[in-house]
């Protein structure tokens, strides 16, 4: 019996507690609704009771190793507090709950593009989908500029508000050292990290791409079979998925993706 005490008692301290509509935490933030939950934790949308406005709380697991999670949660918000963008959500604090780690951060209003896509079933032109990509890599761009590698950027880490996106969910990104302190080695390193974000990015293109295209896609055939798009978009995809040569720099890329919005009408 006593082993089986210290089994359950062991069982609720490795299970995460998950937060309801109503309650409050640290005394200050109003859960009002559950936004999701990742790898490393779960976010809920909150009201800010001190300063009366919405934010998101993002609530680390307890389900990992302590010592896992104490190095994530560090990680994480020393990204956040690091950035500073409109177009990424502004890091508020962390702070400590009934022995549960949290950090609070900007409420991004708007719609996830995976919601777009498949809830809405909204289609993006080529035009549309080179022109939101676009905007993207100017986040990306200062993101690198930054020292940091996303390493998740998926379209259910996109916001979209009036047409503009937002980036979202930095629990799996990367911090690079600067390429003047660098050996060879590591900048081989860095540029391989780089191409990750690249890769997602031309990956959330083929998304966009292929909502205009409803049924008419059949099983086997690779993208370049099946969609039409213009020679410049096709070489730029081409580039993000590693298929030619890839990109090392985001403003190379940037250059590309204007040469093939200009070539398309709108």
């Amino acid at each position: 019996m006593k082993a089986y005490k210290r089994l359950k008692r062991g069982y609720r301290l490795l299970t995460d507690r998950r937060y309801k509509q109503g309650d409050l935490l640290a005394g200050k933030y109003l859960v009002k609704s559950a936004l999701g939950m990742g790898s490393y934790g779960m976010t809920y949308l909150c009201i800010n009771l001190e300063r009366q406005q919405l934010c998101v709380i993002k609530q680390m697991t307890k389900s990992k190793k302590q010592k896992v999670i104490r190095e994530q949660y560090n990680h994480e918000t020393q990204i956040l507090e690091h950035l500073n963008h409109p177009n990424i959500p502004t890091f508020f604090e962390q702070f400590i709950f009934e022995k549960n780690y949290f950090f609070s951060m900007e409420y991004i209003k708007g719609r996830n593009l995976e919601d777009v896509l498949f809830a809405d079933k909204f289609s993006f032109t080529e035009r549309g989908s080179l022109v939101l990509v676009r905007d993207l890599l100017n986040i990306v761009a200062y993101v690198h500029s930054m020292g940091i590698i996303h390493g998740d950027i998926r379209i259910p880490n996109v916001i979209l508000q009036n047409d503009k996106p937002y980036i979202i969910d930095f629990g799996l990104a990367e911090l690079f050292e600067n390429p003047t302190e660098t050996s060879k080695r590591d900048q081989k390193e860095k540029i391989d990290l780089l191409r990750e974000d690249y890769f997602d990015i031309g990956d959330l293109l083929l998304f966009l791409l292929y909502s205009n295209y409803g049924t008419n896609v059949k099983k086997g055939r690779s993208w370049t079979e099946e969609l039409t798009l213009h020679p410049q978009t096709t070489y730029f995809l081409k580039r993000l998925l590693n298929i030619r040569e890839p990109y090392t720099h985001t403003l190379a890329a940037i250059n590309d993706v204007n040469r093939a919005i200009v070539c398309l009408k709108d």
